[in-house]
């Protein structure tokens, strides 16, 4: 204790700070009593004004501090002007110099003194680049051509304006282009997109906080196609909420934020907007979170569904015909806003609240949107008719062997939308593990010759996904090559599909017209297989494993249908198609005696 107890100080610490006077008991005061200290400790410093000489002393040691670290930082500055003057040499030497017209012995060009890794030689990046923008751009217009050409090469040709921000726009979209190309597109692709993708994560802080322009948008909503087809899609979700937040600073959900502006650069803005619209619906509906932007606070008109003049023709794929044309980028737009409607009447909070009633009518409006957007599409580029053997051809600025990979891409959004307000379950995942987990319950009794225990998990509008499912697989059929971001991209409608048209074989495997179905079940099962070989996704081989489980029930109830001769088979009612599995008519609410029937009349909603 005689070391707490300065000989200069009777107050003990808590007494002196709180300028009352200290009684001085020992081993604890009594105001050190009173606040539950251990013990009186006298290491407070003192009050008192310092003496001169103190005072001194003290204003030597800040000064020998101060000087010290003016010298650490005089150091430190003299080296990075070192490293600088031997980067300038280097980048003024006749070496450098001749970059971009091909010398191979400095065909990688740094960012001047930042540190940055080298970008590949421009002869390199350019035909990149057109590609891209000859194929994914053309459709989803994120960046305008002309301008990200120009900064391309104003990148390899002015050596002394470059900075972090070109540089991450340069690789995001080099990124893009391995990561959306179809195959053959470049011999050698290897893992690019990944170390593009690394390039640009390394100053993603930098994108974000600095000045904001319409290129770190883009930059960003470029990261979030990146992540588009990832099995985690959290840095999705949260890429393009900062997206949509910057864009909203720079007021492109708005008119009034072009008026000032050129019409191209206005175009462009809205286009950006728009390409954050469609991403923000998507990823929010795989994810089941709520969307960020709202539909009420939008003021800006959709794409033209006619072009004007050849730069508008920018997102347009054309007939065999060369006249008729589909704005695919507006059509997207509408798609994007009917998925914002799903999730307000699945997943939100008020839609899991609703009664069977409520969910129902919901669904019945969705499938009406869905009715009315296949309204506006041309016939040319109707479904049925690009699934047909003889359906002519189609033109547009993609490559001959990608001209149908973009009507399959948007077609399977639709797929998608349509078996989501089928199998529209709260409790139900994105893949219907619930629903799967019946189905699979009722096919295996059917298989083992058993009176059923269970209902048939037929859901609502049934007959329309089937038919849907069946004419979306024979297109996906007609596309003959397909990259890994093509078969994430249609999964969940191809899983979708093929598990419609297994479910639609065990509740008519009596239905001959079903047996037609069963190449096509085989050829998905087959792709299905490839998918999960490419992406060694354990979630979509566990799905896998459970489609080839209803394949082998249905497989079976047909055999037992065909050997057996049965001459009374069970028919199914469909809601809402006023006829049973075999045709027949029947009134709404009427089942045969033989007939499995739903509870509450054949809906899945109760």
């Amino acid at each position: 204790m005689g070391g707490n107890h300065p000989p200069q100080r009777k107050a003990c610490d808590l007494c002196y700070r709180r300028k009352i006077k200290c009684d001085g008991q020992q081993p604890r005061c009594t105001t050190c009593v009173l606040h539950n200290k251990s013990e009186c400790t006298y290491n407070a410093a003192s009050r008192k004004t310092p003496s001169r000489k103190q005072a001194e002393a003290q204003r030597l040691r800040r000064e020998c501090d101060l000087q010290s670290r003016v010298q650490v930082l005089e150091r430190q500055l003299s080296t990075v002007l070192e490293k600088v003057e031997k980067l300038e040499r280097k980048q003024d030497s006749p070496s450098a110099s001749t970059a971009v017209d091909g010398n191979e012995d400095a065909s990688k060009v740094m960012c001047s003194g930042s540190g940055l890794p080298d970008l590949p030689p421009f002869e390199e990046v350019l035909p990149i680049v057109e590609r891209y923008l000859a194929t994914f751009n053309s459709v989803f217009p994120l960046f305008h051509a002309a301008t990200l050409l120009q900064t391309v090469k104003s990148w390899y040709l002015n050596p002394h304006t470059r900075n972090v921000i070109t540089w991450a726009l340069i690789n995001v979209v080099l990124a893009l282009a391995h990561h959306t190309s179809d195959p053959g597109d470049w011999d050698q692709r290897g893992n690019a997109a990944a170390i593009y993708l690394n390039n640009v994560q390394s100053v993603l802080t930098e994108i974000v906080i600095r000045d904001t322009s319409l290129v770190n948008v883009q930059i960003i909503l470029g990261l979030v196609i990146l992540f588009w087809t990832a099995e985690d899609l959290r840095p999705a979700l949260i890429l393009i909420g900062t997206a949509l937040r910057l864009a909203h600073g720079l007021g492109l959900h708005t008119r009034k934020s072009s008026q000032q502006c050129s019409p191209a650069l206005a175009l462009q803005k809205s286009r950006v907007f728009w390409m954050a619209y469609i991403l923000d619906r998507d990823v929010s509906l795989v994810s089941r979170v709520a969307p960020v932007q709202l539909d009420s606070d939008i003021d800006l008109d959709l794409p033209p569904s006619e072009a004007e003049g050849d730069e508008d023709l920018v997102g347009f794929i054309f007939a065999a015909d060369r006249h008729t044309k589909l704005n695919y980028f507006r059509a997207r737009v509408e798609l994007a806003r009917i998925q914002g409607t799903i999730y307000q009447c699945v997943y939100s909070t008020s839609a899991q609240n609703q009664s069977s009633e409520q969910r129902a009518s919901n669904a019945a409006r969705i499938a009406r949107l869905l009715e009315d957007w296949n309204a506006r599409i041309p016939p040319a580029f109707y479904i049925t008719a690009l699934s047909s053997p003889s359906s002519p051809s189609v033109n547009h600025t993609c490559s001959e062997l990608s001209r149908r990979r973009y009507l399959c891409i948007l077609y399977s959004t639709t797929l998608t939308c349509r078996a989501l307000i089928s199998f529209a379950n709260a409790a139900d995942s994105f893949h219907y593990s619930e629903w799967m987990q019946r189905l699979q319950d009722y096919g295996g009794e059917v298989a083992a010759g058993q009176m059923a225990s269970s209902h048939a998990p037929v859901p609502q509008g049934w007959q329309a996904l089937a038919d849907a499912s069946r004419e979306y697989m024979r297109l996906f059929e007609t596309v003959k090559h397909r990259d890994t971001f093509f078969l994430r991209i249609t999964l969940c409608a191809h899983n979708s599909s093929l598990i419609s048209l297994m479910a639609n074989r065990i509740f008519n495997a009596h239905d001959r017209a079903t047996e037609s179905d069963k190449h096509i079940i085989e050829t998905a099962m087959h792709n299905l297989e490839i998918t999960v070989r490419q992406t060694e996704s354990e979630r979509q081989r566990s799905i896998c494993d459970a489609i080839k489980r209803l394949c082998s029930c249905a497989d079976l109830i047909s055999f037992q249908n065909l050997t057996l001769g049965k001459t009374s088979p069970r028919r199914i009612s469909l809601p809402g198609s006023g006829r049973d599995s075999s045709g027949r008519s029947l009134e709404e609410g009427q089942y045969l005696q033989d007939d499995v029937t739903m509870p509450g009349g054949g809906s899945y909603w109760d």
